[in-house]
Order: C-alpha cells, then sequence, then structure tokens
C-alpha cells in the first residue's frame, strides 16, 4: 500500500484473525489441499504466506512492492521465505509473466483496494493466470486519496469467474464493516456449498 505514515512494514506482523479467515476459505474452497500452487498479490511482511506454509502449503509465490516489507518478511518468517519465490515489484511489472492458468489460487488481502483506476487491467490478468480461484478480501467502500473502492463481485463475474461465498467482515480484527471477503471460481469448475464461518 502507499506509505501514509500510519502502514509502517512492521505493523503487518499482526493479525492472526485476518489470517485465520483467509486460510478457513483456502482448505474449505481451494480442492486441491496442500498441493495447490498459490500466488499472493501484496503479501507485505508474509503473515498470510507464514500461516499457509505452517498449514503445509508448499507451492507459494508472491508479489510485494515494498522492498522494507520484504526485508521484515525474511527476517521474521526465515524458513518460510526460503522456500517462497518472492517478487520485490509492483504487480504491474509482473503479473503478465505468468502464463495462463499457472495458480490453482491467486488472492489478495487489503490490495486491490490500493490499485489506481489505470491499472484496473490488473484484474483480467489475475483471472487469466487462475485455473480455478480467486479469493479477494478487500475494503469496499473506504475511500481516500490511497483507496479505490470498487464491487468487487461484480468486476470478477463479469471477467468469467462465479462467486462461490461472501464473508462480512465486520466482525474480524482489523478488518471491519468495509471490508468483504469473496471467494469465485472459473465458470467451468463445479459448485462448492456455501461457506459459513
Amino acid at each position: 500500500a502507499p506509505w501514509d505514515g500510519a502502514n509502517e512494514p512492521r505493523g503487518y506482523l499482526e493479525g492472526e484473525a485476518k489470517s485465520g479467515l483467509l486460510l478457513g476459505l483456502v482448505g474449505k474452497f481451494t480442492g486441491k489441499g496442500t498441493e495447490a500452487r498459490i500466488l499472493e498479490i501484496g503479501c507485505n511482511v508474509g503473515r498470510n504466506l507464514n500461516h499457509l506454509y505452517i498449514a503445509g502449503y508448499r507451492q507459494l509465490e508472491a508479489i510485494e512492492i515494498s522492498a522494507p516489507a520484504v526485508a521484515l518478511l525474511r527476517e521474521s518468517y526465515p524458513e518460510m521465505a526460503q522456500q517462497v519465490k518472492l517478487h520485490n515489484s509492483p504487480v504491474e511489472n509482473v503479473i503478465r509473466e505468468f502464463a495462463d492458468g499457472h495458480f490453482d489460487l491467486v488472492f489478495t488481502m487489503a490490495v486491490l483496494e490500493h490499485i489506481h483506476r489505470d491499472s484496473e487491467w490488473v484484474f483480467p490478468e489475475m483471472v487469466r493466470i487462475a485455473a480455478s480461484h480467486i479469493i479477494t478480501i478487500e475494503d469496499e467502500a473506504g475511500i481516500s486519496w490511497r483507496h479505490f473502492p470498487r464491487r468487487y463481485g461484480r468486476i470478477f463475474t463479469r471477467l468469467g469467474m462465479r462467486q462461490l461465498a461472501q464473508v462480512n467482515c465486520r466482525d474480524v480484527p482489523g478488518l471491519g464493516k468495509n471490508y468483504r471477503a469473496r471467494v469465485f471460481v472459473k465458470e467451468n469448475r463445479p459448485a462448492l456449498e456455501k461457506y459459513d464461518r
């Protein structure tokens, strides 16, 4: 996220409830278990990746724009950092390099809300590189100089995904009422039951 004095990397080491929400969605919906190939766009200091790693996921890859955040990731989670392929670059500079359907799951947490409107071409690229699932956990209503509110359900269904689940994150510490967690699947995949937290 763009720096505004309140988003120092070290602050992102905390957030067990947020990573727990993500881990529950990944476990319930991706269908491939710990064999899933997973990309996190905007991993920051790697808290979500470490939760996935501890749970047994090993085919992890991530994009992160902030060099200080990547340095803190390597310092805080050295074992996981050795196993994860990290791209320290803006998503716009990396995402087109991935092959079609390269990842079983592409996910974001509080990242797409910072993507400038000029870079919305990243959304169809996410669909292109996802073999089956996309998870977004994003602020869909907050507005500031660095927040661009969007309805991700509408965006990704128009791009050929089908929404499997939506979770209101109002009771998740560190997220709040403006956040929605959404799970999408490519249309040629079977439907799964509704997710209830």
